[in-house]
Order: structure tokens, then sequence, then C-alpha cells
């Protein structure tokens, strides 16, 4: 195997790729990439086991075909310190990866690909295309809703639903949730439903960049597989029921405040020094025209008052938790959003006047 690459061309990819690599594993083989060598394209390849990344980039310069596995995180460190406009020469020797440019030259150990985790041949069924930007918007505004390590493995995961009248993604962790639901202009001819899991949302959304350029998406029962212009990613899929979650959106709208986002991000940033560490709840104060924050620990706290139109006799007060207001302003760039409540305020939802297609349900805490 015997390969020149500039290091403007393979930086970026090594760096997408070397998320997916395990460290302190057993299986030395995990902390490894791939790499394989074809007349037409250097591919660079890692997986988890769970996600399989490969990236192409052209072979400009008839590099000699082969494969190998050598570590990934020693690659990506050498190829930060090489100069951007340097061309980089890559061989096998012996079992050695010698890597040579101008007065640097390494040589990495390096572990047979026959040992490998490749993802065996999958066969795909159904497949559609999407634009790249509607999917990036379905898990950018909605991931962080995602559980971490519940038992219910449905909620490790966004849920994504194509059907014809509308496309929809939701993450909930079961105290807060956020939907993402677009009328579909365009009739998929394969209606579907699945839920992709928590790092394979994380690894998709750091790839997935906002523009209309569409990409294909092949899937069956339990993977999933998706072809961007140089990159192939493959994913297990979560193979659980999702809930349906119809009956806690608000229908009767009681109460609906305007509040100016940077306003209530000041006043959240104010009172989150006092937040009790554990619980990190925050109490919401609604009356005559004013918004309330207060925050408090065992024997200290924090208030802060902002003006807002709200025009209502009652006074409200709900408890919420700071960071799952935070998260949601951290995604939103609006001047403005919504506070919706019901008659008995079971809990609070945030809906955006310019992205109708979203909506954030926050349940109470009881304090």
């Amino acid at each position: 195997m015997k390969c020149i690459v500039e290091q403007k061309n393979i930086i970026q990819p090594l760096q997408k790729i070397s998320s997916l690599l395990i460290k302190n594993n057993p299986n030395e083989i995990l902390g490894n990439i791939l790499i394989k060598i074809t007349k037409l394209y250097i591919l660079l390849i890692s997986t988890n086991t769970e996600i399989e990344i490969i990236y192409k980039i052209s072979n400009n310069y008839n590099c000699k075909p082969g494969k190998i596995t050598v570590s990934g995180r020693k690659m990506l460190e050498i190829f930060r310190i090489i100069s951007k406009k340097s061309l980089i020469y890559i061989k096998l020797i012996n079992k050695k990866l010698y890597i040579t440019s101008k007065n640097s030259k390494f040589s990495l150990l390096t572990i047979s690909e026959k040992k490998f985790p490749y993802f065996k041949k999958i066969e795909y069924k159904k497949k559609i295309y999407i634009n790249q930007k509607i999917l990036k918007n379905m898990l950018e505004y909605t991931y962080f809703s995602m559980s971490t390590q519940d038992i219910r493995s449905y909620l490790n995961g966004v849920f994504i639903e194509f059907k014809k009248k509308y496309i929809k993604s939701i993450a909930t962790n079961g105290h807060r949730m956020a939907i993402f639901k677009k009328k579909n202009k365009k009739k998929y001819l394969n209606k579907f439903s699945i839920i992709l899991p928590r790092k394979t949302v994380i690894e998709l959304n750091k790839i997935l960049i906002n523009k209309k350029k569409k990409i294909k998406i092949l899937y069956n029962k339990n993977n999933i597989q998706f072809h961007l212009k140089n990159i192939i990613f493959t994913s297990k899929l979560i193979n659980s029921n999702f809930p349906d979650l119809k009956h806690i959106l608000i229908k009767k709208k009681k109460y609906k405040i305007k509040i100016n986002t940077n306003l209530l991000k000041k006043s959240l940033f104010h009172v989150s020094i006092l937040v009790h560490e554990q619980i990190k709840g925050i109490f919401l104060i609604f009356e005559n025209k004013k918004c309330t924050i207060i925050s408090h620990n065992q024997e200290e706290q924090a208030k802060y008052k902002f003006k807002t139109e709200y025009n209502y006799k009652k006074k409200i007060k709900i408890s919420v938790n700071i960071n799952y207001l935070l998260d949601i302003l951290k995604i939103l760039k609006h001047d403005f959003i919504y506070f919706v409540l019901d008659k008995k305020i079971k809990y609070l939802q945030i809906e955006v006047p310019e992205k109708k297609e979203l909506k954030y349900i926050i349940l109470p805490l009881y304090l």
C-alpha cells in the first residue's frame, strides 16, 4: 500500500470519523481507523460497532491499492501538526505505516484489516431522498431533549416519522419534550417511522449541513444508511415502539404569554448563580405585566424581574428545570417566544411565532 495525499484534503475527514473511536478499550482495534485505497478513492472508515462512517477522498495521485488499520488518535494528531499545504506520503512496509512530509517522519504500528469489525453487508429494501437542511433541522431542534441512559430504550434517541401530510421528529426524556412537525410538500412514496439512537443523532448532526442538497436514505427494520456527497453513514436502530404523545400538547390554551428571548436569557443567567446544584429548579412568576424569576439553594436566593406582555388577572407561579429552558434558548435565534399554559397549568408549552413547526414541553417541578 502506497499513497500521496494533501493535508487539507484529509484532516477534516479524520476529524469527522475519529469521534467514533473507543478509547481505553480492551479490544484495541476499536481505537483504530481502517485505511482502504482503491483506484478511485482513499477510504477512511471508523466504527464503534453500532455506527460506521466511511469517508471518501479522491485518489488524485495514482495511489497503490491496499488496506490496513492504524490508531485513529495518532493519525489525527500527526496530520494536525503538518502544514495545510503539504503533500503527505504514506507507505506500508512490514506491518508498519510510514508517514512522511518535509522534515517529519513517523512510523506507526498497525493491526490487520481482517480484525476490523466491518458492518456486514446489509440488504435495504426501502429508500427515500430528503434535503440535508430538513433532516438537520429535524435533529438539531429536538436532540437535546433525548434521555441519556433510560431503561426505556425509546427515550434514548430521536423518533422520526415520514407521512403523506407531514414529517416529524420527537425527543423526550420523560420530563421534557421537543417536537418538530412540518407539512410535507413532497409526497414520500415510502412512509416510515424509526428511532435513531442518541450517539447516531449526535454524530449525524455534526455531518449534516444546512444546504438543500439531497441525501439518499436506505433503511430496513434494524438499520439505516445515509449517503452524502463523500460520506456513507450507517447505524443500527432502536428496535422499540415510540408512544403516541398527542395528548400532552395543549389544545385549550388558557394563557399565552409573549416573552422577549434576550431578557429571558439574561434573567436565567443571573439566577443560575444560586440555583440548587441537584434540583436545578427555578420559579417563574407572572403578575402585573411582569415576569419574576427566582432561584434558591439551601440558604441563598436570587431574583430577577423584567417586563412582559402578561395581561391576565390571575397570578401564575410555576417551577421548572432551568437547564431545560436554557437548552431551548441556545438553539432558538428568535426575538420572541410564547409561554403557553392550560387552565390547570399541568406543564409549560413553548411555541415560536416564526417557526410554527416547533413545540417544546417542560413538566413542572414540585418544590
